[in-house]
């Protein structure tokens, strides 16, 4: 579990100061926490005892060892392909029974409380948006016209974002501040993505964010920002329990909009029927 996550998770039980801190470090996460006690506890408008107590709330011994926490985050999050390649071929290959505890565990973390709230905000902007449209990077694309399948069906207006220039720029003149934007970013995170979602939130467009535990960072101006679990056995990251979140909101969202989801599917179906397969 990430600070960030657990900070999240405390944000509620903490006193005054403490929420002040805790907004403090996630306006600029995470290098809010890579200076000094003084600087935090300035930017939060605290003192510095006050910064030392909500690190030992959040379970350190000191601030020391929440800074290696922070860092030791970093490396996780910029870790390369060829690093982790490495890493593996270090340990025992376990083969099956390795790949199925990691895709099973981090299934049940993406879907587990801790993104109860923010999952519940997504499921808001997704039904009520007057446009959905998805996006992700090279690797990330395949999770994003996942969701445009899975919503396309139960709500009008879902599409994936385009890939070239002149057509993702038609799409942000077009953009309208009642449009939500699925955005896909994971560690080693897709430069061009960045630049695409600051660019429609200048339109004012509201981001919804799916992410891994280091956090991109968009999600310093998304509406709600959703975190799956990216970790596996292997060398390369997985998108399981991304794709088990989208299909997740889908559920959801086809539950929220209810019988017209339905109707629509009465007129989708027979249609999808009748041009038939590829």
């Amino acid at each position: 579990m990430t600070i960030a996550i657990q900070v999240a998770q405390l944000e509620d039980s903490l006193p005054p100061t403490g929420r002040r801190i805790a907004a403090a470090l996630q306006e600029n996460y995470p290098a809010a926490g890579l200076d000094t006690v003084a600087s935090l506890a300035r930017d939060a408008g605290v003192s510095s005892p006050s910064v030392v107590r909500f690190v030992s709330q959040l379970g350190f011994h000191s601030f020391r060892e929440f800074q290696e926490a922070l860092r030791d985050e970093l490396g996780g999050r910029d870790a390369s392909a060829l690093s982790q390649a490495r890493a593996v071929s270090k340990r025992p290959h376990d083969r099956l029974d390795g790949h199925r505890e990691h895709l099973a565990e981090g299934v049940h973390l993406t879907l587990s409380d801790g993104n109860r709230a923010a999952f519940e905000r997504a499921v808001d902007l997704l039904t009520a948006a007057r446009t959905v449209i998805a996006l992700g990077g090279d690797y990330s694309r395949v999770a994003a016209d996942h969701a445009v399948a899975e919503l396309c069906p139960l709500r009008a207006n879902v599409r994936p974002l385009p890939e070239t220039a002149l057509r993702i720029a038609a799409e942000l003149a077009d953009a309208r501040a009642d449009d939500c934007w699925l955005v896909l970013d994971f560690r080693r995170y897709d430069g061009r993505t960045l630049r695409i979602a600051e660019a429609a939130r200048a339109r004012g467009v509201k981001i919804l964010l799916i992410t891994d535990r280091w956090r991109s960072p968009i999600e310093a101006f998304s509406e709600s920002t959703l975190v799956a679990r990216v970790e596996t056995a292997g060398a390369s990251d997985t998108l399981v329990p991304a794709m088990a979140l989208v299909e997740a909101l889908s559920d959801a969202v086809e539950h929220q909009i209810g019988a017209p989801a339905l109707e629509r599917l009465e007129v989708i179906d027979p249609l999808r029927q009748r041009i038939g397969p590829r």
